[in-house]
């Protein structure tokens, strides 16, 4: 009997929160589907759901920090509309001849497998004055803990908006930190028809993002506190989207920050858990070849050993490209 779509969003629930399959199948029997526990097990399987929880101490794990923050237009004034070169001296100016710049409205956060979604927005007064320096602490306070960092565009976007704002604030730097661009991930690895988080989410079935339109970067920039309100609900979606796409995404990223060397355990180099299998094949370098391994809580096949199993000295190598 074929699965319907209610079925497979219970069943996704397996990767997404705690649950074992045993618990999927008994809310599968509460809500009326008549599946055996052997073919939930079989279908979570098929469907490699894979189980972050499984084989890995999520306390001895970096720390990883998901990240999403939204930021205003800059306002100018143009003589006509369409694509047109903006140059800065047509940027606007207050009563005293500041320019008026963009800042941060908002940001979000939540640590890799914590259930909390961490928030912080402007108050009415502070949109309305453009000071966006209390928010920025607090974000600041979490990128400084933070080992790696998830974001989509977050290399281009995200934290180069941050540390614009920390230097316009005179704010020094966080410690350092790794960081994952999903976005570039996306376009690297994949041919999709479109890098954007709200197709990426939609195409996996994932948390989507919520429909607002630019009236709402205005009405934020006039100090609404129901705006302000919306625009925290709408980061904070973003921020959980973005990790369940990440879980998705992790097996194909080939240039992870090593985990395993974080932890200085011989674990998964993208998740950390220790359920590895050798798969008796090798990657191979231009002089070397490790053994691969396939990790059973990531799903990622493109796990290697450090150590150099090639038995020969091979003096012949390749010329540089």
């Amino acid at each position: 009997m074929k699965w319907s779509t209610q079925e497979i969003d219970i069943l996704r629930q397996y990767e997404n929160t705690n649950k074992k399959a045993s618990d999927i199948y008994e809310q599968l029997s509460v809500n009326g589907y008549s599946r055996t526990l052997k073919a939930v097990r079989r279908k979570i399987e098929s469907m490699r759901l894979g189980k972050p929880y499984k084989n890995l101490d999520i306390c001895n794990l970096p720390k990883i920090l998901m990240l999403d923050i939204e930021t205003t237009p800059i306002p100018v004034w143009s003589w006509s509309l369409g694509n047109q070169y903006i140059q800065t001296h047509n940027m606007m100016k207050d009563i005293n001849g500041n320019v008026i710049d963009w800042y941060v409205l908002s940001w979000s956060a939540k640590w890799l497998y914590d259930d909390e979604v961490l928030s912080d927005v402007l108050t009415s007064k502070e949109a309305i004055d453009r000071n966006d320096e209390r928010i920025l602490q607090s974000a600041w306070r979490l990128l400084d803990e933070a080992d790696i960092i998830i974001a989509h565009n977050g290399d281009k976007f995200d934290l180069r908006k941050l540390k614009a704002r920390f230097l316009a604030n005179n704010i020094m730097p966080p410690m350092p930190y790794k960081t994952v661009d999903t976005l570039k991930v996306a376009r690297k690895e994949f041919a999709l028809s479109s890098n954007k988080q709200d197709y990426i989410t939609k195409l996996l079935g994932v948390q989507k993002k919520l429909d607002t339109d630019f009236q709402l970067w205005i009405d934020c920039m006039n100090g609404d506190t129901e705006a302000l309100k919306r625009m925290e609900r709408y980061n904070k979606h973003d921020v959980i989207g973005l990790e369940q796409m990440y879980l998705k995404l992790r097996p194909y990223i080939t240039s992870h920050p090593n985990i395993a060397i974080m932890m200085e355990e011989n674990v998964c180099s993208s998740c950390g858990s220790d359920s590895l299998t050798n798969v008796g094949k090798y990657y191979y370098t231009g002089s070397s070849k490790y053994e691969l391994y396939y990790c059973g809580g990531c799903m990622s096949p493109h796990i290697r050993g450090k150590s150099n199993m090639s038995e020969k000295n091979i003096l012949i190598r390749p010329t540089a490209k």
